[in-house]
């Protein structure tokens, strides 16, 4: 008797549906596991395909690409060989409307905020590098753009996408 045959009796069977069922079933199986593969390597939050830099001039910003609207992110902004005593770091519109900071580190000498974004102005040592930490988390969901520049220097652009 072959077991992949429809029968009536002793139940009635509908082998055709059944292997279609089966190949339903093992496409959802493989999905569900590419969902908690994507999960474990930080597409939905922290993760090695979330950390993400990028470079313009003297500024290097390290941020997570996917975020979270309910946990504190850390936006790093790395500048080199600063020339002054002192560095002013400036973030566009969409920074101060779409996030919240929550700290920086090291405090701000002087900050000011206006229809460009905030202006952050940071004593530091000539001719050394300096970091700014700055721990934020979203007031939207979405993708948004965010455009930072170090003093006079070429601004840098980045995305960050944020979830529920």
């Amino acid at each position: 008797m072959d077991e992949f045959a429809s029968r009536a009796y002793p139940v009635k069977e509908n082998m055709r549906f059944q292997r279609r069922s089966w190949m339903v079933e093992r496409a959802g199986w493989i999905v569900l596991a590419l969902i908690a593969l994507a999960g474990l390597t930080g597409v939905f939050g922290t993760g090695p395909l979330s950390w993400q830099q990028v470079t313009a001039g003297p500024l290097t910003v390290h941020y997570d690409r996917f975020q979270r609207s309910s946990r504190l992110t850390d936006f790093r902004f790395v500048v080199a060989r600063v020339p002054g005593a002192e560095l002013t770091l400036r973030l566009d519109g969409a920074f101060a409307r779409d996030f919240n900071i929550s700290s920086i580190a090291p405090p701000p000498v002087r900050s000011s905020t206006g229809p460009d974004g905030l202006a952050l102005t940071f004593a530091v040592t000539p001719g050394q590098t300096s970091t700014v930490d700055i721990w934020a988390h979203s007031f939207r969901y979405g993708l948004t753009t965010v455009t930072a520049a170090a003093g006079r220097a070429a601004p840098v652009s980045f995305h960050v996408f944020v979830y529920p």
